[in-house]
């Protein structure tokens, strides 16, 4: 019997068709890195209109703030201090006669840049908010350059969305300095992955004057140079002299840069403390006791955080016990195979960070935005499958949702301050 069975052969498509889809032009990986930030820019601005409509008396910023009053809040105030009256030549004393808190404990590059880009416009918070904004523009461009070359551009982009959308991404749109500071850490880090480590300096050292962390960026290059040294004597890639050279002076710089604010407040108040004396004071709102000692904030605030949750017969043991679980549970995480694939810069500077927030910051409210020189260690979270991202994607903004709510909505407590 004779088969049936019917086929069916394609239409030929001309070749001055496929010709034609061949040059379409494509968008760039960076057009859709800053298409993402746009659009995320877009779910943020509805976030904090949100917000912004549940603002009561009990909320922290009041019952009927401004747009502006509300993203310039708590450290944005200071910030426009800073850019309205400079620093303290005097530091300021309490009642009982200690260093009263005061604008030494931040930084003079975003301030001062808002202030000059505002010139005339008379309210310094517009052109602050269009750094901020601008600066996470740059951010979502250097995070996709660092990553890309690692993980490929659609795990780079991803990692692009996941720090657009993250819980802490509210923080692009209000005037605070991190996110300028991210933007110059990234560009560091991209010129020291790329052996630029001659370029990098100028960006290290304004680095250095707008958000802590310098001395991380030291530690990270240091180890990047000594690892590299290592394996080129056992036979591995060459190191130059000329880059051993070139990653030292941006090593020592950092070092360096990462003392010169100490140094710039104490020449200005005559005081060879003031830097120290302003931080202990900034401390002595969590500490009674008040002091700068490494790694002992830490210490206190495991104990002081599990006291309130768990009670404090149980704190003796689960405060030194979270610690351990967490440090250890981000040293896997950076011996993880996705991390891993992220390369040497990524995850080196990702562990000098943690150190360095490890020996000089007290945990309280802030600690979650700044966790936000950590974006580039987004890469190893990717997810295989389109639903899974989303899914990812989708739990990121409600989490930034929930942490807008707390900050500015119908609450109001001494750990609902971001």
């Amino acid at each position: 019997m004779a088969d049936r069975r019917m086929t069916f052969t394609a239409p030929a498509v001309p070749r001055s068709v496929v010709l034609q889809h061949d040059r379409a032009p494509r968008m760039p990986w960076w057009g859709a890195a800053l298409l993402i930030f746009a659009a995320s820019r877009v779910v943020t601005t509805g976030l904090f209109l949100w917000v912004w409509s549940l603002a009561t008396p009990l909320s922290r910023a009041g019952a009927h703030p401004s747009f502006l009053d509300l993203v310039s809040a708590w450290d944005g105030q200071w910030y426009w201090f800073i850019a309205q009256n400079g620093y303290p030549s005097v530091l300021p004393l309490t009642t009982s006669g200690t260093v009263d808190t005061n604008q030494w404990a931040f930084l003079p590059v975003y301030p001062y840049l808002s202030k000059a880009l505002g010139f005339g416009l008379g309210d310094w918070r517009v052109p602050a908010l269009a750094v901020s904004i601008a600066a996470g523009f740059g951010a979502a461009v250097l995070l996709g350059a660092l990553l890309l070359p690692r993980i490929g551009t659609g795990r780079a982009l991803f990692a692009v969305a996941l720090m657009s959308c993250s819980p802490l991404a509210f923080m692009f749109q209000t005037t605070y300095a991190e996110s300028l500071g991210l933007l110059l850490l990234l560009a560091a880090l991209v010129l020291a992955d790329r052996g630029r480590y001659l370029a990098a300096v100028p960006v290290a050292l304004v680095l250095a004057f707008t958000r802590p962390g310098i001395l991380a960026l030291a530690l990270a290059v240091g180890l990047q140079l000594v690892i590299r040294f290592v394996r080129a004597r056992r036979g591995g890639p060459a190191l130059p002299g000329v880059q051993l050279a070139a990653g030292s002076v941006l090593a020592l710089v950092c070092a360096a840069a990462g003392f010169a604010w100490i140094g710039v407040a104490a020449l200005a108040t005559g005081r060879p403390d003031a830097y120290f004396a302003t931080e202990s004071a900034w401390r002595a709102l969590w500490m009674p006791a008040s002091s700068i000692s490494l790694f002992e904030p830490w210490l206190f605030a495991a104990d002081f955080w599990a006291d309130r949750v768990v009670g404090a017969a149980a704190a003796s043991w689960v405060a030194p016990v979270f610690l351990v679980v967490t440090v250890a549970g981000f040293g896997a995480f950076l011996l993880s195979p996705w991390a891993r694939r992220l390369g040497g810069t990524v995850r080196l500077w990702g562990a000098s960070y943690a150190l360095y927030l490890l020996a000089v910051f007290f945990p309280q409210s802030s600690v979650f935005r700044l966790l936000m020189p950590m974006a580039p260690l987004a890469g190893a979270i990717t997810p295989r499958s389109v639903p899974a991202r989303a899914v990812v994607l989708l739990g990121s903004i409600g989490l930034q949702a929930l942490w807008l709510w707390v900050c500015y909505g119908p609450v109001q407590d001494y750990w609902t301050v971001p």
